[in-house]
């Protein structure tokens, strides 16, 4: 017994050790757009008015703030086909427990690009006083359930999709979000004031895929680099340290 304590706490004092010898670094950047883009139009809310009514909702396919920041873009750690992502750091595997939201709040998806880790379940809370119906259409997880107000829905992702998912509401059609589902916690969306950061990434050069609800986000200079066709371009994590890729200007031209 003594002898088999002793094997699983030199495990354990391996897995710690490994754990500290690799290094880690951060990402982080901001997106803003360059040129005029048209004001977003705003939804017909012609369902339980009394509740989604009550202010007016506007097509978020392209939000931008008062200086040109950019929401909704996806940022992911891309492996090599056939590659698995790198592992974790440590700080990531405490939260595997803990789960992600997906709220309904106002009659619209809150937030508008919502990052979903394989490792941890997805809450998809309806905050409203009325029924929402969460309809997620994926190539590896679908579903559609009736969620009423104030209710949960619990789901868990098995597979990591290509790209983000759509999220809609069956009964509210002007509803929509997108689900960005990883086998990696390795991945961000940036938020209102168009930034985003990656924490404990691995040291290392790593793909990394940009996406929009208008696209992957071709030809835009990152790091120095332009990203490809598939809105992906190489950046090196360097040990220790926080590497901002300042700001990204995206063309309005360009977000359609």
């Amino acid at each position: 017994m003594i002898a088999r304590m002793l094997l699983t706490c030199s495990f354990a004092l391996l897995a710690v050790s490994a754990a500290s010898a690799q290094q880690w670094g951060h990402l982080t950047g901001k997106f803003v757009v360059k040129g005029m883009v048209p004001a977003p139009a705003k939804l017909k809310v012609d369902k339980d008015v009394e509740v989604c009514g009550k202010k007016p909702i506007f097509d978020e396919t392209v939000v931008v703030g008062p200086q040109g920041e950019l929401s909704g873009v996806a940022i992911w750690l891309t492996p090599p086909r056939g590659k698995s992502a790198p592992d974790p750091h440590p700080n990531y595997l405490k939260l595997q427990q803990e789960p992600i939201n997906v709220d309904n709040l106002a009659c619209i998806y809150v937030p508008h690009v919502e990052v979903i880790w394989t490792a941890r379940p997805v809450q998809f809370r309806n905050l409203d006083p009325i029924a929402h119906n969460y309809k997620v259409d994926g190539f590896y997880k679908s579903f559609n359930n009736l969620v009423p107000a104030n209710g949960v829905h619990t789901e868990t992702f098995e597979k990591e999709e290509r790209a983000p998912i759509p999220a809609t509401c069956s009964i509210h059609g002007w509803m929509k979000g997108y689900l960005l589902v990883r086998d990696s916690p390795y991945a961000a969306a940036t938020g209102e004031d168009g930034s985003f950061t990656i924490e404990n990434l691995p040291a290392g050069t790593y793909d990394f895929s940009f996406w929009h609800d208008t696209g992957y986000l071709a030809g835009v200079k990152i790091g120095g680099e332009k990203t490809d066709r598939k809105g992906m371009c190489e950046i090196t994590i360097e040990p220790g340290k926080t590497i901002d890729l300042g700001v990204i200007t995206v063309d309005a031209a360009d977000l359609k």
